[in-house]
């Protein structure tokens, strides 16, 4: 007699395990491998720990809608399948360069409006890339010329702090371009998880955007981001420094000026709404960039829309944010950058001397008087942290005053006076020679801008006064020949006669002033 289902499952635990005769009398078989289970007989397989049948493929997600329990046998062996293609999508290539050098997969690391960029492989180098797709149908035949030529001055860029392009080519749906690939985020990433940003980080990454922007800034002729920002300034993981990115918006300023506006509206300078600009629409740029880092705030976030960021912009209201950086140098640095008047604005010689990147020696060297541009000789003051430093007599607010004159004295010659003197320590003697230097730097430099000003200021005034003689003059020849001179022709006549008796653009316009 045959015993039942539930007589054999009461049975099976008291039998030993290698005792198989005695198991087929019994009755005690398994169900053939293409037969299907009941839904009891699965979910008792899975609980046993048994594989899959035979030919039968399984995944999370089909075990998951059939309500199977995986064992964790099974889960393990599902996990090294799904690894495995993973590693297999990873290393499978979907496309390649024209020469082959370079290989798509199929792996997206980025999008945006025009473009999806995939991560690569340079097979001479055996490095990532970035394998960029550029839809070429949402661009203008202008800027599909533009960018053509950007291409080519792209390839000769090479700098630290410059993502490197590596070729570019066409295809019959897109332009790619192949970038160094940077894995760790951008800035504005490392913004929005770490806030507030430490100082000396800040600093060290400010300086190295600087030091991009120099080298874009001094090329023949020079480029121009127009699109700087947080977005696009990129971290390198391996070495914890930053590069500027996404040149796609770049121009290269080959007549006077640029002719179009793009770029993002809480970073954008006044004058690129006038659609005319030069290099000081990115160092307007990169004060925004200093205000989102020094505040982990958006600028002008208060702002509802474009037309609003548009009207404070242009009206020269600072972001709200801007009022909450609390470290006076660098507030200074960023109200420099982010003046209305672009030729107000500090330039990159500015910047990468500024005091908030100096050395932190505990010694400083302030003007001890108004500098208008005419004396030659200034007044100095020599400040130390350290007061037990300061071993003479000094005068006031515990500051050396001494005199130097700018373009005769040295300053390695006044530090060594002042420690012959008694008035420092000579172990602070190179220390103080750098100080004096860098701001004596600084007041020429101050100097030379305003003369330019000055010059340029005159320039246009003498061409407006010529302008206005000329047709009072030729208003005058249709009147009559025996009147006297206009008035426009009287201050014409002025303005040779001034600038013959003084060489210095700031004395005639001062004098055309007076007596205007």
């Amino acid at each position: 007699m045959t015993s039942t289902p539930d007589s054999d499952t009461k049975k099976r635990p008291e039998e030993e395990e290698d005792e198989d005769e005695e198991e087929e009398e019994e009755g005690w078989s398994l169900p053939p491998t293409s037969m299907k289970t009941s839904e009891d007989d699965r979910t008792s397989q899975s609980d046993a720990g048994e594989k899959p049948a035979a030919g039968q493929s399984i995944g999370w997600d089909s075990a998951e809608e059939a309500g199977i329990t995986l064992s964790d046998s099974t889960r393990e062996e599902l996990l090294w399948q799904q690894r495995k293609e993973e590693d297999e999508e990873e290393t499978k290539a979907v496309g390649s360069s024209p020469d082959g050098r370079f290989l798509k997969f199929n792996i997206e690391i980025g999008r945006g409006s025009f473009k999806t960029v995939y991560k690569g492989l340079d097979t001479e180098k055996t490095v990532e890339v970035a394998w960029c797709e550029l839809q070429t149908h949402r661009l203008t035949r202008s800027e599909r010329q533009r960018f053509s030529e950007e291409v080519e001055m792209l390839k000769v860029l090479q700098h630290p702090n410059i993502v490197r392009f590596f070729d570019s080519w066409k295809s019959t749906k897109c332009i790619i371009l192949v970038t160094e690939l940077m894995t760790s985020g951008t800035l504005k990433t490392y913004v929005r998880r770490f806030r507030p940003m430490k100082l000396k980080l800040l600093q060290r990454w400010s300086l190295q955007i600087l030091k991009g922007l120099h080298f874009l800034h001094s090329r023949s002729p020079p480029i121009l981001h127009r699109d700087l920002k947080c977005d696009n300034i990129f971290i390198n993981g391996p070495t914890a420094s930053v590069k500027i990115g996404d040149l796609g918006l770049a121009t290269l300023k080959k007549a006077s000026f640029a002719k179009s506006v793009i770029g993002t509206p809480e970073f954008m300078a006044p004058e690129m709404y006038e659609e005319k600009y030069d290099e000081a629409v990115d160092i307007y740029a990169f004060g925004m960039c200093m205000l989102e880092m020094a505040t982990s705030e958006y600028p002008y976030s208060e702002c509802k829309n474009a037309a609003q960021i548009y009207r404070k912009v242009t009206n020269g209201i600072k972001p709200d944010n801007f009022f909450k950086v609390q470290v006076p140098e660098l507030k200074e640095m960023i109200e420099g950058c982010i003046r209305t008047d672009s030729s107000e604005r500090f330039t990159v010689h500015d910047l990468l001397e500024h005091r908030f990147f100096q050395e932190k020696t505990g010694v400083y060297v302030e003007l001890g008087e108004e500098d208008d541009g005419t004396k030659a000789a200034l007044k100095l003051w020599l400040r130390v942290d350290d007061k037990k430093k300061l071993r003479g007599k000094y005068k006031d607010n515990n500051a050396i005053e001494f005199l130097f004159e700018l373009y005769k004295d040295v300053p390695e010659e006044v530090a060594q006076e002042m420690v012959i003197l008694g008035f420092v320590c000579k172990a602070d003697y190179k220390v103080i020679a750098k100080a004096i230097r860098n701001r004596v730097t600084a007041i020429k430099r101050e100097r030379d801008k305003k003369r330019r000003l000055l010059e340029e200021a005159m320039n246009n005034l003498k061409a407006a006064v010529d302008k206005k003689a000329t047709e009072a003059a030729a208003e005058q020849s249709e009147v009559s020949h025996q009147k006297p001179a206009s008035a426009a022709g009287r201050i014409s006549n002025q303005v040779k006669a001034v600038a013959m008796e003084t060489d210095s653009p700031y004395d005639c316009f001062m004098i055309l002033f007076m007596n205007k």
